[in-house]
């Protein structure tokens, strides 16, 4: 359905702009992916709203996309498999953080994240898909770089929050940046494509993503 109005705009679209066959071919991506991304985020905002849970479920959300941005990982490989493992996940990411803990099991984590982010930034990034799949080696060396930098902005930010005391931040901050380097990792692979083999064999299978 997104798929098919991504198209129908791109093509209403490209008579106003008088594209060409390519132009509507791209902006039909780029709209899908426009619209996919707006679902996803308009359904995580609505449901973290009603369950009192908006604020760290979206800053583990924005996190996690920080860090899948420039650091790659794993998708499923339908839209909608996408969709309800990402609103699903972020709900439960918010549910956790809401959940108050002490300093020390707020350094644990930090630290274990960290070595985490260090060791999958060393080893998996940028963590490729067979659609889109980083063979060049300078621009391998690039997103580890970017993924690095991003890396060290995050140390910063949450060792300011604990400075400050401001604890209730630090969780999904964390929590999110846990999430996205283990769906970087040979384990969030395996994971993610053992859930999508059992519902190929259910013959549950939706639109592709793209």
């Amino acid at each position: 359905m997104i798929k098919k109005l991504s198209k129908k705009l791109s093509i209403s679209l490209s008579k106003r702009l008088d594209g060409n066959d390519e132009d509507v071919e791209i902006w039909a991506y780029g709209l899908e992916l426009l619209l996919n991304g707006a679902i996803k985020f308009g359904l995580i905002a609505g449901l973290s709203t009603v369950f009192g849970i908006f604020k760290p479920t979206i800053l583990a959300l924005a996190t996690f996309a920080i860090f899948r941005h420039f650091g790659g990982g794993v998708h499923f490989s339908t839209y909608l498999r996408c969709l309800t493992s990402g609103v699903v996940m972020f709900l439960i990411l918010g549910s956790i953080s809401n959940v108050k803990g002490n300093t020390f099991n707020y350094n644990l984590l930090f630290y274990v994240t960290l070595f985490l982010g260090v060791l999958t930034i060393i080893k998996w990034v940028p963590g490729d898909t067979e659609i889109k799949p980083i063979k060049n080696r300078e621009d391998r060396k690039k997103q580890k770089i970017k993924t690095t930098i991003a890396l060290i902005f995050w140390i910063i930010i949450v060792q300011v929050l604990i400075k400050l005391n401001n604890f209730k931040y630090i969780s999904p901050i964390i929590l999110g940046a846990f999430t996205s380097f283990i769906f970087i990792t040979p384990l969030g692979y395996w994971f993610i494509t053992s859930i999508d083999n059992i519902l190929d064999k259910t013959k549950v299978k939706y639109g592709e993503v793209k």
